[in-house]
């Protein structure tokens, strides 16, 4: 019985998790929109600068030997730590997205709602770097014990944003994605 409220707490969890992904897709699709048509209204000289400013930092992010990333890791590495966090369960989920600014595993179980349970996923976003661990919605006992700085990370039930790279609270974050991973493992949701 508690596995079945578990299950669909899971399944609708998920359902607004990829709901809110939906939404976020659709209100960038509305500010590229507006972007554009901004852009349009400008005189020939404000968008050739703009083109030159851009193919010049362009230039410079290749010859630092990288390309600008479009999320909001702002080159200080808190993508890639928190990307390196799941990656250590990556041999025992499944890897749905690995990009440069998306990095996302599911479980191979399947929810009531007949897709795979969702673990975790790292996303770097324009403003900060997000951290999505679902085991927390599930069973929100696992965050007791977890410092006062790392609980103002926090948004919403599941998930913990950073702008820059902290290590002490990436380790707390990693220390809590183990005992998550953990914990689903013995109730069945990891095989």
């Amino acid at each position: 019985m508690a596995t079945t409220k578990t299950t669909k707490k899971i399944a609708s969890a998920t359902k607004r998790t990829k709901a809110a992904g939906a939404a976020k897709t659709t209100k960038a699709a509305g500010a590229a929109k507006t972007t554009k048509a901004a852009g349009a209204a400008k005189t020939t000289k404000t968008a050739g600068a703009a083109k030159a400013k851009a193919a010049g930092a362009t230039k410079a992010a290749s010859a630092a030997g990288g390309t600008k990333s479009a999320g909001g890791d702002g080159g200080n590495g808190a993508f890639e730590a928190l990307r390196s966090i799941l990656q250590r369960y990556a041999r025992d989920l499944v890897v749905v997205h690995d990009t440069p600014d998306n990095y996302y595993l599911d479980t191979r179980t399947t929810a009531p709602n007949g897709k795979p349970l969702f673990f975790g996923a790292a996303r770097a976003g324009r403003a900060y770097t997000s951290f999505y661990l679902m085991p927390v919605y599930t069973n929100p006992e696992l965050l007791g014990g977890i410092s006062p700085e790392l609980k103002k990370r926090m948004q919403g039930k599941s998930c913990f944003n950073f702008k820059t790279r902290e290590p002490a609270l990436l380790d707390e974050l990693e220390a809590l994605t183990g005992r998550c991973f953990e914990q689903w493992k013995s109730a069945g949701h990891i095989g």
